[in-house]
């Protein structure tokens, strides 16, 4: 870095080891996501008015040294160890994330990464992948008035995972038929334990992860069966909504597809050193480089937003409808006028002028 910027070595490394960390990072991107909240084109980038959506996936990293977390993967390391980097994302602004090994599973740090939240953008649905769902989730977002709406790769085999509060032979005339009824009297008995299980949830007493792990060694359990009879009805309510409506079918795929795009900008920014990895010799390390990556994501998501949000203003105050139009489609996940591996100029009392930027742009 101090070869490609007007700072010297030594002044970066002081920088680093005194100013780089965790809490510090966590607060810079609470602090730019907030002021992204604040600017004028972030209700435009809602995809539905009525709806906050935010969406969860992991993206793989390499690591160069082996640390706690780091595994072994050949589908998706070769020879080498790497992480994950589990993310939640809302209006193109990443709200949260957790670094976890590859071997763990990701549908047990969904709830976790959405209730310990710090930013004023609070999403009310949650989207994923299948690596989204397991026997739990739908519960627990349901009793803490969260949406879990994931993507289905395969709609048709999801006709397999849809159940009943009634008798199976109620069913038979129906083209969609129920597999399974749901012991709706186990849930009754086991009210109090639930609402146990949702106060120490709450309390943040213990984490969903945790929660999950406990559940998995207690297979005769009769908390643990009401609480997945309990998920079978909030997944069944669901899917039969998703198979139904083509418009919360959209939703889900343009929120699965804005981490996508999130994810590229950040490979983009982790290559810039030659390879798609975080750097680091510990755990806490590797968490300050992912850190890192994402602060400089949110900045661009910032500077993208910042001109549109310009730009909005000033064609609504001339009427222009088709570039208001324009503009607001645009998605500020771009980084094709950004030189990462440029030259820096940290120094410099130079201030970008987005008014005179937008001044000179003309949109016709």
């Amino acid at each position: 870095m101090s070869a490609i910027s007007d700072i010297p070595y030594d002044t970066l490394k002081s920088t680093n080891q005194q100013c780089f960390r965790l809490s510090t990072l966590k607060e810079a991107n609470v602090l730019i996501g907030n002021a992204i909240a604040k600017l004028a084109i972030f209700p435009y980038y809602s995809i539905d008015l009525k709806v906050l959506y935010g969406s969860v996936d992991g993206q793989k990293y390499d690591v160069k040294r082996s640390t706690t977390k780091a595994r072994h993967s050949k589908k998706y390391f070769r020879n080498g160890k790497g992480v994950v980097a589990y993310t939640l994302l809302a209006n193109h602004v990443s709200l949260q994330t957790y670094l976890i090994g590859p071997h763990e599973t990701e549908s047990h740090y969904l709830f976790d990464i959405w209730y310990n939240n710090t930013c004023d953008i609070e999403p009310e649905a949650i989207t994923g992948d299948m690596h989204s769902i397991n026997k739990a989730n739908f519960a627990i977002c349901h009793w803490f008035g969260l949406k879990l709406e994931p993507r289905f790769s395969n709609p048709q085999f999801q006709l397999k995972h849809l159940y009943c509060g009634n008798d199976l032979v109620e069913y038979q005339d129906f083209l969609i038929q129920p597999i399974e009824k749901i012991d709706l009297q186990l849930i009754i008995d086991e009210k109090e334990n639930i609402d146990r299980v949702v106060a120490s949830l709450a309390s943040k007493e213990i984490t969903q992860s945790t929660f999950i792990r406990k559940l998995c060694c207690y297979s005769q359990n009769s908390t643990r069966k009401a609480i997945f009879e309990f998920d079978k009805l909030v997944r069944t309510i669901y899917t039969l909504k998703y198979l139904r409506d083509p418009n919360l079918q959209r939703n889900v795929n343009r929120s699965q597809n804005r981490i996508e795009a999130y994810h590229q900008l950040r490979a983009a920014i982790s290559e810039v050193g030659g390879r798609k990895e975080l750097s680091g010799k510990t755990d806490i390390a590797i968490e300050i480089s992912n850190q890192c990556g994402r602060v400089i994501a949110n900045a661009v998501n910032y500077y993208n937003s910042a001109i549109l949000s310009r730009s909005l203003e000033k064609y609504q105050a001339s009427k222009n409808k088709k570039a208001l139009a324009f503009i607001k489609k645009r998605s500020p996940v771009a980084w094709q006028h950004i030189h990462f591996s440029g030259h820096y100029i940290l120094n410099s009392k130079h201030i970008i002028d987005i008014d005179r930027m937008v001044d000179d742009l003309i949109l016709d």
